[in-house]
């Protein structure tokens, strides 16, 4: 159960690093808590998607990360093992399906940023 869990966390933590990005971005107009939810359902699928296929490949992506770490002649643990093999999971995913444009979601399209300068004020 840990280490479902922690590759749980290792995944998550992707998911948050990749909204807090796009919502702190000056590319499309998303902000707060409104811009999070908002990305959240712009990529509602993507993640749906992702999640199905990291929990069916879970346990070739615990060992071909296992692996790579013991070639690269690094000791950790299976715990810290598992919980990297979800965030590159994620992230791995992340990449491969950005090549399928009915996965692929443009967030600056979606949402358009504001006609603001560089400085905060209005364009003129």
């Amino acid at each position: 159960m840990l280490k479902i869990t922690l590759f749980s966390v290792g995944w998550l933590l992707f998911v948050v690093a990749q909204a807090q990005n796009s919502v702190r971005s000056t590319s499309n107009n998303l902000t707060g808590w409104e811009g999070w939810m908002c990305w959240l359902r712009l990529q509602a699928v993507n993640l749906a998607t992702r999640a199905f296929f990291s929990g069916i490949f879970y346990g070739y992506l615990v060992q071909l990360v296992t692996t790579k770490i013991h070639d690269a002649g690094l000791a950790i643990t299976s715990a810290s093992i598992v919980g990297l093999a979800g965030y590159t999971s994620n992230a791995l995913l992340y990449q491969i399906f950005g090549l399928f444009p009915f996965l692929r979601v443009e967030v600056q399209d979606l949402a358009p940023p504001n006609n603001q300068t560089k400085n905060g004020g209005p364009s003129k």
